[in-house]
């Protein structure tokens, strides 16, 4: 019942109109960020999100897209016992965490600060948090950032090694068995994926413009949901 309630918080967080910051400013539990910045790092580094990449204009709708999209991943299938494994008991906390890890995490790597790209103090005064408090919680996440940053990076590509590849549907394809990185960019490309039985026995490549990686639970998803080779 209290994991229905919870569910439940998340939907009507989702549908408010104080969306993305009621994520964002939720409080939550110091040990829950400690846990979540390293995913959040990893999720901007695969994404290619940093300094240059989007405009200070654009900033705000990249935030409600990530959120929403992180958001729809818990909601996806939160009773997954491999999530339950991976994050513990910081499962039930992901959405909240992980949203104000993930939004503080892109603006770290923008250049920016919360202060930059929405009214911090009218937000607060709306959902009734003190703004020190929330200015307390930007500094603390931002600390985390920067002493977990090279090491999250690092890696990445090995923490998306041998995870399951999902149409949009929900259908397996395979897992990821090699990572193609941009010799430029150093941004991941596309990924091959070793086929399960009945898709077909070589290897397949897939494009990260026609993939996803999903936030909470890593798996990748692929944007349509019939698969054709």
């Amino acid at each position: 019942m209290k994991e229905e309630s919870g569910k439940e918080k998340v939907i009507a967080y989702l549908r408010s109109k104080l969306f993305p910051w009621n994520f964002i400013f939720e409080d939550v539990e110091v040990d829950a960020m400690e846990h979540f910045v390293t995913y959040a790092i990893q999720i901007c580094e695969g994404k290619g999100i940093e300094k240059g990449v989007v405009s200070t204009d654009e900033v705000k709708e990249l935030i409600t897209k990530e959120v929403k999209e992180a958001v729809n991943d818990y909601l996806f299938d939160p009773e997954d016992k491999e999530m339950i494994e991976m994050h513990g008991k910081f499962a039930v906390s992901y959405p909240f965490a992980f949203a104000q890890c993930l939004v503080h995490t892109i603006l770290y790597r923008l250049g920016l600060e919360m202060s930059d790209v929405v009214d911090v103090k009218a937000i607060g005064e709306l959902l009734g948090r003190d703004i020190k408090e929330i200015k307390r919680n930007e500094l603390f996440i931002r600390d985390l950032i920067s002493r977990n940053e090279k090491k999250a990076m690092k890696m990445f590509g090995k923490s998306i090694l041998d995870r399951k590849v999902i149409t949009a549907g929900g259908d397996y394809i395979g897992n990821v068995v090699g990572i193609v990185f941009d010799i430029e960019t150093g941004n991941v490309e596309g990924i091959i994926v070793n086929p399960q039985k009945g898709v077909g026995s070589k290897k397949i490549k897939i494009s990260m413009h026609d993939a996803r990686l999903n936030t909470y639970s890593k798996n990748i998803v692929l944007k349509y949901s019939n698969y054709k080779r």
